[in-house]
């Protein structure tokens, strides 16, 4: 299959939120970033630079009282540019104001940061994007961040793409309140109306809905895209939903059904996240033993 696509690029977990951290040193990158060149992943995107009141490095803006030392954001950096990979960075997600619907004082600080990113990193060959993390739903209406926070990027760079990961709002996401396929692309299609010319590209996560409606959703969602002329990527999740934790790497079988159903309508695939779950350096034994399965199934498909 000389068109069948893999996941070339991949979030990284600077920051321990819902998965455990597990606490790399510089060394231990450089071998991560060497592992996703054998993966095939060109794209690496920090989900965030800052977790509540933690961050990747020590910031005058976000205030946090942990953070890494020295600057795991500029290690990475350094990592990307070595391997050839672009690298894309994340917000700062306070887990404070916009869970209340107070996206006003979520903005106004992530606005001085996007500053504060640009003053510290633009001289990195390496930082090639911008990623908005916080994700959004039908609850919290994800363009009222989003917006503003696009308009202050596009005012002083025009070149460097943005990359949001939304989902699909399926039974997994909320049993009491699953949204169907067609309510789903007509929600995104006022979305990519309202942001037209500010995103760039779209990377849905996949792990909100049943493995037997992913494809409805996936070729829903991506009519709305093609008609409004934008980037739709698949967020390929490498953890599994299904256990009573938070979070084993994910079942083989289930990982094959999601990048085979996506093959048709997608653009590019990238994974959250590729350090923890699909990795021979994980912390998770089965992580290791997925990463040599999903190598075996991408040699036998792709020539």
């Amino acid at each position: 299959m000389n068109n069948f696509k893999i996941i070339s690029g991949t979030f990284v977990d600077g920051l321990a939120s819902d998965i455990p951290s597990n606490n790399w040193c510089a060394e231990d990158w450089k071998r991560e970033f060497d592992s996703f060149k054998i993966l095939g992943i060109d794209t690496v995107i920090i989900i965030r630079v800052g977790f509540k009141d933690s961050a990747m490095y020590k910031s005058e803006v976000m205030h946090t009282t942990l953070y890494e030392d020295p600057d795991l954001v500029a290690i990475m950096l350094r990592e990307a540019e070595r391997t050839g990979i672009s690298l894309y960075i994340g917000m700062y997600d306070t887990l404070k104001y916009w869970p209340l619907n107070d996206w006003q004082n979520e903005v106004a600080v992530n606005r001085e940061l996007i500053y504060e990113l640009n003053q510290r990193y633009d001289k990195f060959p390496a930082f090639k994007g911008w990623y908005m993390s916080h994700e959004g739903s039908l609850h919290t209406h994800p363009d009222q961040i989003w917006k503003p926070l696009c308009q202050t990027i596009r005012s002083f760079d025009k070149e460097r793409p943005i990359i949001v990961s939304p989902r699909y709002h399926g039974r997994k996401c909320d049993p009491s309140w699953p949204v169907t396929p067609e309510i789903h692309a007509r929600h995104f299609d006022y979305l990519l109306t309202e942001m037209e010319g500010v995103i760039d590209a779209f990377a849905f996560m996949d792990g909100h809905v049943d493995f037997c409606e992913l494809e409805s959703y996936v070729k829903a969602t991506s009519e709305v895209f093609a008609k409004h002329k934008v980037s739709y990527w698949s967020n390929l999740e490498t953890f599994d939903r299904d256990m009573p934790w938070k979070f084993p790497p994910i079942e083989w079988m289930k990982l094959r059904h999601k990048l085979e159903v996506v093959q048709p309508y997608v653009e590019k695939i990238i994974t959250f996240e590729a350090p923890h779950f699909l990795s021979p350096n994980s912390m998770f034994p089965s992580a290791r033993n997925l990463y040599k399965r999903y190598i075996n199934h991408i040699e036998e498909n792709v020539s």
